[in-house]
């Protein structure tokens, strides 16, 4: 726009020199170009002095009629005026305006490394007229990283994406952000004698009970960003809980009647739990499911209802719900492996000797069980069965059994231990297809398998003279695990790779 000269500030032409009809625009900072127009200019740059106030301007482009110059560094508010051959003219003021920073936003590092379910908060520097309200975030990934409105990133699983700052198409900027997996564990240990529900992620331990009563954690499932674990606390009687992010979520009895909670799954935003709870007479208890805080269904075939059944484990995919444990008769009273599908019993064994079923896995509608079954000569074998075909992984000349399954691509991983006589551990194994690996020396124990990628996680326990620790193996490595100095026995029941 062209904003002419006021006339009451135009100073009369000297004969013969230039004229200055109107300069745009009228303010600006160091730098800014302005316009001149009139008559009488010099053909040339050099035959033209263009002042602000008493500071000379360095021109740009000259005619006879119009003249550009700039805003020169030192320059302060005051007349502009157009010297020829020593003849000037003088117009209106040029208002000198404090240059104003160009906005811009930078991050205090181009790269974070964080572990999933890990936060940190992004640091920022802003120049120019912008605040950290205008900054729009956003993740590539948010099955990897999200970040909230004021930066925090957090990691959700394993993989890398970009995280940006946006102010405007002008303004913005970017980092990457790496994030590792976590291995959550989850047991007990006991402080001053009284077992301690924990979880551990990547080693640093975290109190799920106060330690005033009993309290273990049986089983572990990690879903987005939130931890949950089930277990058992003292409510007079033993009562069965769910903790998410390290508060009591769920409590699934009331302490009246003894009840635990071995496993748990996360599906769709639901929570399955599956235990035992005791029915009230003569101490016999079902195997039990509860689906987000209530009972969902009692697992008994109805042929032997005065008899004890045990639900171990759980698993829910897009084709069912899938459930292991065993079930007690006057034939066998420690049971025999029992397999439910959607609540529909199924027998693994022809039940002429006894067993029991730990782990379930399901990939799509093929199922995965493991536990033992013992042989004609009384010494339990660790199997594991496929769609009810089964395979045995101990050679049945001593006690075995096989307390986790974990299903990966064609590999199938199953974990539990050697035993000297049927209740002494000898030694913590992994089979993979069959084929065994000792994770640790005599006197360790395993009762949780997890595969990522091509690492092997195991948790379980290594026996210290009369004390078990809690432990979890990476390929067959021990890991650090924080327990407390003068502790007594500790143990992991469940590990869960996120």
């Amino acid at each position: 726009m062209v904003i002419s000269c006021g006339k009451d500030e135009e100073q009369t032409p000297v004969a013969g020199g230039p004229k200055m009809n109107s300069f745009s625009p009228l303010s600006g900072s160091v730098g800014t170009e302005i316009w001149i127009t009139g008559q009488n200019f010099g053909a040339t740059k050099a035959d033209n002095i263009v002042k602000i106030g008493s500071t000379t301007a360095p021109i740009t482009s000259a005619s006879t009629t119009e003249i550009f110059v700039t805003v020169p560094e030192g320059a302060t508010t005051g007349k502009v005026s157009v010297t020829v051959d020593g003849k000037t003219i003088t117009g209106g003021t040029f208002t000198v305006l404090e240059e104003t920073e160009k906005a811009g936003i930078t991050l205090n590092k181009s790269t974070f490394d964080l572990f999933s379910l890990d936060s940190e908060t992004i640091t920022v520097t802003l120049t120019g007229n912008v605040s950290a309200e205008d900054i729009v975030w956003s993740s590539d990934d948010e099955s990897v990283v999200i970040v909230d409105e004021n930066g925090m990133i957090t990691g959700v699983s394993e993989g890398s994406t970009l995280v940006t700052a946006f102010i405007n198409e002008e303004v913005s900027t970017n980092c990457i952000v790496n994030v590792s997996h976590s291995v959550f564990a989850v047991g007990y240990e006991e402080i001053n004698g009284i077992p301690v529900a924990k979880v551990w992620k990547n080693g640093v331990a975290t109190n799920l009970t106060d330690g005033s009563s009993f309290g273990a954690a049986t089983s572990i499932y990690v879903d987005g960003t939130d931890i949950y674990a089930c277990g058992i606390v003292d409510k007079g009687l033993p009562a069965a809980v769910v903790w998410k992010n390290g508060d009591i979520l769920y409590e699934l009895t009331d302490g009246s009647k003894y009840a635990n909670a071995q496993s748990i799954n996360i599906y769709n935003g639901d929570v399955y739990v599956i235990g035992n709870e005791e029915l009230g007479v003569d101490n016999i208890s079902n195997a039990t499911i509860w689906k987000n805080g209530d009972s969902f269904a009692t697992l008994t075939d109805g042929l032997n209802v005065n008899e004890r059944s045990s639900g171990e484990d759980i698993f829910v995919n897009e084709t069912g719900i899938y459930a292991v444990g065993y079930e007690e008769s006057e034939l066998h009273i420690n049971g025999t492996p029992k397999l439910w599908e959607n609540s529909t019993q199924i027998n693994l064994t022809d039940e002429a000797f006894h067993g029991r079923a730990y782990s379930v896995y399901a990939v799509g509608s093929d199922v995965y069980a493991a536990g033992y079954e013992e042989n004609e000569n009384g010494i339990w074998v660790a199997k594991y069965w496929e769609n009810g075909e089964v395979t045995s992984l101990s050679d049945g000349l001593q006690n075995a059994e096989a307390q986790s399954i974990f299903v990966l691509g064609n590999d199938v991983y199953a974990a539990g231990s050697y035993y000297d006589g049927q209740g002494e551990l000898q030694q913590a194994v992994v089979w993979k297809n069959g084929t065994p690996t000792n994770q640790a020396a005599m006197g360790s124990g395993a009762s949780s398998v997890y595969v990522d990628g091509g690492d092997v996680y195991v948790g379980g326990l290594i026996s210290e003279g009369e004390l078990s620790k809690a432990t979890v193996w990476k390929n067959g490595e021990a890991m650090n695990l924080e327990l407390t100095e003068g502790a007594g026995s500790s143990v992991v029941f469940s590990i869960f790779i996120k």
